[in-house]
């Protein structure tokens, strides 16, 4: 017999044990002992009705007594020979005494009858006369204890009497029985309900044991079949063979494998997808890493270039004022010219190289403008390329779905700060067009006033008007150049606040390949754990999969 048979046989042993116990303990305790009350009463009534039935006798003699049928004598002598032949339950008798304790009649003491009995004692001292004349005295009628011989026995045995006093005669009617007869009936009663309860005990363990190989087995079926479910293998099946509720636990068991084996074959699906868009993702990211940090190293050389830009406009911002200070002081000189013409010749000469400086001053100035078109172009495609970068990261962000918020998050950042640029572009692209005019316009002058002075030099005869021309047309070119120098200012700080645009777009950049690169950390550890989680599952065994 198996141990888990064994166990459950001797637990329920244990059961039928702890529920038998108590029931004998109650027999032996509580049910023997009111049945033996019960048969002393039930006795004790038998005796009283003995006693009644044989009372009738004596009242019938009694009654040809009074009618004269008998004389006292006559009748007493024939209801004694009666009462002395008068049997129930085959052996039991009836005895008479009075009130004096002199034995009238018995039957088995044929010699004592006569004879005062008050001397008469048990085997334990108890004088059983005397206790049966008080009682009827007292009473009336009642049950006495003592212990007597049984007929054709030296062995004194409990006994217990009924006595009823018959009052015109003064006679005290009596029977007794043997507790030993109660005592048998209650042997004989605690034997069968002991035969009873052993046949009903060695009956439940009969079925105990039927029952425990009927449970067990298919118990041990469910036992093998859960050990093989903890170590990997799905395909188990065990057999629904009855309908009970070990069936049903059976029938609940195959039930539980099966939907774990799909919860196992959706786990496995999910984990291979869940590694592979993992996969994806981190090549997307290092893709869109090596693109971030691209466009910050040209958002970092953009921000130099402007800054170099911007630096060369303030130079030229500085030429300008150069320039319209020496225009002041050629004005000056013009007046002076006009006092003395033979210095307005002297002088004539330095407003030349002035003007030719001026006119260097306003090339490189288109120079600069030409640099600073160039390089707004070039902000222009970064922030092109900035959109459509971030355009990108937010279609791959779509595509990643939960795991792509970090990516849509970096995209919508990317997007406003090329918004930005553009707008900071075109404002700047602003300015240097109105430069470009009045550049333009510079050097047009620039070139009409280099024409005049050389005229003036040409008709020295007409130095006054020359120099008065020229005044005039030193004051305008001042103001001109004043006003250039201004927009020269004014583009120097554009270009200064875009470089610091730009600069921060390049830094918010190196923040965004660092939030990339975590994001690709994350996806590799995503990755790592989908590979863990396809393992685990791998080592259940599925009927699609195979051993």
């Amino acid at each position: 017999m198996a141990a888990g048979q064994r166990n459950l046989l001797v637990k329920l042993c244990v059961a039928m044990g702890v529920v038998a116990l108590p029931l004998l303990v109650a027999i032996v305790a509580v049910v023997l002992p009111q049945l033996r009350a019960q048969l002393h009463e039930d006795r004790i009534r038998g005796l009283r009705q003995a006693v009644e039935t044989a009372y009738g006798i004596l009242e019938a003699y009694e009654a040809r007594e009074r009618d004269g049928t008998l004389s006292r004598e006559q009748a007493q002598a024939q209801a004694s020979a009666l009462l002395q032949s008068l049997r129930y339950a085959r052996v039991e008798y009836f005895w008479v005494n009075d009130l004096d304790t002199r034995l009238v009649m018995h039957p088995h003491l044929p010699k004592m009858v006569g004879q005062e009995m008050t001397g008469y004692r048990d085997v334990r001292g108890k004088p059983v006369f005397v206790d049966i004349v008080t009682l009827a005295r007292t009473r009336g009628e009642g049950a006495v204890a003592y212990e007597a011989t049984r007929p054709g026995s030296p062995d004194p045995i409990p006994k217990e009497s009924y006595v009823k006093l018959f009052r015109p005669w003064g006679w005290v009617l009596g029977t007794g029985v043997y507790v030993e007869d109660i005592d048998r009936e209650v042997a004989a009663v605690r034997r069968r309900i002991l035969v009873a309860v052993g046949g009903a005990l060695v009956l439940a363990a009969l079925a105990g044991v039927y029952v425990s190989r009927r449970v067990v087995r298919p118990v041990r079926a469910l036992a093998e079949a859960a050990r093989r479910v903890a170590r990997g293998d799905l395909s188990v099946r065990v057999e629904e063979s009855s309908g009970d509720e070990v069936g049903q636990l059976s029938q609940a068991f195959n039930a539980m494998v099966t939907e774990l084996r799909g919860v196992v074959d959706a786990l496995v699906e999910a984990a291979g997808a869940t590694a592979s868009d993992a996969e994806r993702i981190r090549a997307s990211a290092d893709t869109l890493s090596r693109g971030t940090r691209e466009q910050a190293d040209a958002l970092q050389l953009a921000a130099e270039a402007v800054q170099d830009m911007s630096a060369r406009v303030s130079q030229g911002a500085v030429a300008a004022r150069a320039a319209v200070e020496a225009a002041t002081e050629q004005g000056r000189v013009a007046d002076a010219g006009g006092r003395a013409v033979d210095e307005a010749s002297r002088k004539m000469g330095d407003i030349v190289q002035v003007v030719e400086r001026s006119a260097a001053t306003v090339a490189r100035l288109q120079e600069s403008g030409r640099v600073t078109g160039e390089m707004l172009k070039l902000i222009q495609q970064v922030a092109d390329e900035t959109q459509m970068l971030a355009l990108n990261t937010a279609i791959e962000a779509v595509h990643a779905g939960q795991h792509g918020k970090g990516f849509s998050v970096v995209a919508n950042e990317v997007r406003k700060l090329a918004e930005r640029t553009r707008e900071a572009a075109a404002q700047v692209q602003a300015l240097q067009d109105r430069s470009d005019a009045d550049s333009t316009l510079a050097a047009t002058l620039m070139r009409q006033g280099t024409t005049q002075v050389h005229e003036g030099m040409a008709l020295s005869s007409t130095a006054g008007e020359a120099l008065a021309r020229l005044l005039a047309d030193t004051r305008t070119m001042g103001e001109r150049v004043g006003t250039l120098a201004e927009e020269n200012a004014r583009q120097s700080a554009s270009g200064e606040n875009i470089a610091g645009r730009i600069q921060a777009l390049s830094l918010a950049s190196a923040d965004s390949v660092s939030g990339v690169e975590r994001i690709a950390r994350s996806v590799e550890d995503l990755r790592a754990r989908a590979s863990r989680l396809r393992e685990l599952a791998a080592r259940f065994t599925t009927p699609a999969r195979g051993g």
